[in-house]
């Protein structure tokens, strides 16, 4: 998914730099596919003006059995997949195109994006807008009008308004269309159940797979829900329709007006409550407000903060606060040489991508909203929406919305948090309490050594009658605070609630998967000579790891200094972690498990992530789970099922100081 991921928003950024100089094509496109044989026809009539040459793209996979210029039958230049064709002039021509090829079947041994152009026979076929299975230009803007023919059983969705159906014994026609310029279409096909809900002018809709029927109103309602709330929210949802697609492939994709999503995905309680609202929102940020990717990607930071981020906090201020911390563990992970500014973020091509792109720009969009106010920052993006919609945006057009709403100058803000790596370094200095006639004046100094940033840093001081919360600016390496209670103070803690994008110290991030599966450095043991065992754990460090895993011996891995990988089997886990000067964590869950996983620190502070298996088998089954566990600790398995997981505890870190004593 990573790399399909990376695949689209690659292009979309070629796509930004290269349509402002050539004007949009207008296609009518007629799509026959025969689900039984792949074999597919497409009858593609587009009008072209303000060019003398047409250059174009199509997949390796089709052929041009005809080209009529103006009515004409011409043959274009061809090398490779790019073809020419010379046109008389620059006034408005017409191309009709007669395109034959049967859709490949997915490669299911390569995870790239190339390889997945199709799921095989009739269980499904994804046709991507940006693999050109019709003509692409360099441009990529497109509007069109698409008919599909599909046997009957079979049901075609895409990208654009659901125009009309004709649903007959033998055939089922559908015609989509956009009105707005856009991408290619993408283009849906499968066996698919349909489950529609119309209402406020919109219509929505599921496409599953028979197994998954059951769960189509509960998707429906819930999608219903997410766009009432965010139009309220930002404005009017941008499109007629949105369809849910159940893929046969294990993809998880957002398009204009749809989603795509794995049918092992779809059934996860995950998906309905938390990505579904991710998927939903981007229609707004991302398709209908695409992005300019030149000043880097906001619309993934966004949609996280919007979407993801708030969902938690409806679930309360600890629940939200727990997402913060997390963001800020998987930063504290994230190595020093791996960290890049926020501009330089335009997609999610590995997990170190994800720590920057995601979850720093959502604390970012949280920040921002403390420092001018919900009420301007909400007025910033309904105004960004309305200035920029169905059009392109940087980072620089939300800056100036926010401006606009919150009446003062933010070059300061986003410049400190977009445009250099990093995060400032918090830590108490010396402190003071002295009583005198005003009461106890209670003295404390924040250090900063980090130059150049500035914010707003919320500190509690609790006294005996209670504690209070106050915002100090911070601005320099030294910035001291002093307080007057008639009680006498007992506890100083700074960023309580964990509200600044910060480097947290040791003591305040135990060790999670993510300090050794980003660090490219890390060393991976297998402990076993079992060929099937071993060939199994390569694959699952090659999953886990977000850098090419850095296989060693026994001896090397005994050296310190190095985050260290350990996969190893349940009999012989006692014996590898004593050669390795480890012990296995006492505060372990006690339930029974078939696959235990957990991280430590050496003694030089060095992380260490042990997988335990009892056999083959059990340590297959993590293949799929495990990488989504990277926040955590520790995780338990039962037949690659998570029994149970968490963090280690940690106690009062770096910005607690006891006034008491």
């Amino acid at each position: 998914m990573r790399c399909i991921l990376a695949a689209l928003f690659c292009f979309a950024s070629a796509q930004q730099l290269a349509h402002a100089s050539s004007p949009a094509v207008e296609h009518s496109i007629e799509v026959v596919l025969k689900t039984d044989t792949a074999e597919i026809l497409i009858k593609d009539k587009l009008r072209v003006s303000g060019r003398e040459r047409y250059q174009f793209y199509l997949a390796a996979w089709l052929g041009v059995e005809s080209l009529l210029l103006d009515g004409r039958e011409v043959k274009p230049l061809v090398q490779g997949a790019e073809y020419w064709l010379a046109l008389p002039d620059s006034n408005t021509h017409e191309l009709q195109f007669t395109l034959r090829g049967e859709v490949p079947a997915r490669d299911s041994q390569q995870n790239s994006w190339p390889a997945m152009l199709s799921s095989s026979g009739n269980d499904g076929f994804f046709l991507p807008g940006y693999d050109a299975w019709i003509p692409r230009d360099e441009s990529g803007r497109v509007s069109y009008r698409l008919k599909v023919t599909v046997p009957a059983g079979q049901r075609a969705v895409a990208t654009g308004k659901l125009v009309s159906e004709q649903l007959t014994e033998d055939f089922n026609v559908s015609t989509f269309e956009t009105l707005n310029l856009g991408e290619p279409p993408s283009l849906f096909v499968g066996p698919y159940q349909v489950a529609e809900r119309l209402g406020n002018g919109l219509r929505l809709r599921t496409y599953c797979h028979q197994d998954l029927v059951p769960l189509a109103e509960t998707y429906l309602e819930a999608a219903d829900n997410y766009i009432q709330r965010y139009q309220q929210i930002i404005g009017d949802y941008p499109y007629s329709d949105f369809h849910i697609i159940s893929a046969p492939i294990p993809v998880g994709l957002g398009f204009p007006n749809l989603t795509y999503v794995g049918r092992q995905v779809i059934p996860l309680p995950f998906m309905r409550t938390r990505s579904l609202a991710h998927e939903v929102l981007h229609n707004w940020w991302g398709n209908a407000v695409s992005v300019d990717y030149a000043s880097g990607n906001w619309a993934e930071g966004l949609t996280t903060y919007l979407a993801d981020y708030a969902l938690a906090a409806d679930q309360g201020r600890e629940a939200a606060q727990s997402m913060r911390i997390k963001w800020l563990r998987d930063y504290a992970a994230l190595p020093a040489e791996r960290d890049q500014p926020v501009t330089a973020f335009t997609s999610k091509q590995h997990q170190a991508a994800q720590v920057i792109g995601y979850n720093k720009v959502a604390f970012i969009f949280h920040m921002l909203a403390r420092e001018i106010g919900q009420d301007a920052f909400d007025d910033g993006l309904r105004g960004f929406w309305q200035k920029h919609k169905h059009d392109t945006a940087s980072w620089r057009d939300l800056q100036f919305a926010f401006e606009r709403a919150a009446g003062q100058d933010l070059d300061w803000f986003f410049a400190q948090w977009l445009l250099r790596s990093g995060a400032p370094r918090l830590s108490l200095g010396a402190h003071s309490v002295n009583q005198d006639e005003a009461g106890f004046r209670t003295s404390v100094e924040i250090l900063q050594p980090v130059t150049g940033y500035r914010f707003q840093l919320p500190v509690s001081l609790t006294t005996v009658d209670g504690t209070r919360q106050y915002d100090i600016t911070i601005d320099d390496t030294l910035t001291r605070v002093e307080f007057v209670t008639p009680t006498k103070p007992l506890y100083f803690q700074a960023d309580p609630d964990s509200d600044v994008f910060r480097l947290l110290h040791q003591n305040e991030a135990p060790p999670i998967l993510r300090d050794v599966t980003l660090d490219p450095q890390t060393r991976t043991l297998v402990a076993s000579d079992d060929a099937e065992f071993t060939a199994a754990a390569r694959n699952l460090a090659s999953r886990l790891m977000d850098t090419q895993p850095r296989f060693d011996n026994l001896a090397a891995a005994q050296q310190t200094g190095n985050s260290l990988l350990l996969i190893t089997t349940n009999d012989r886990l006692s014996e590898d972690l004593k050669l390795l000067g480890l012990k296995r964590p006492s505060a372990l869950p006690k339930v029974a498990y078939s696959a235990e996983v957990w991280t430590a620190r050496r003694a030089d502070g060095a992380a260490v992530v042990v997988v335990s298996a009892a056999n083959t088998n059990d340590l297959k089954s993590l293949l799929r789970s495990l990488p989504h566990y990277g926040g955590q600790s520790y995780v338990l398995f039962e037949a690659g099922r998570a029994l149970s997981r968490g963090i280690w505890p940690v106690r009062r870190g770096a910005l607690f100081r006891d006034l008491a004593s």
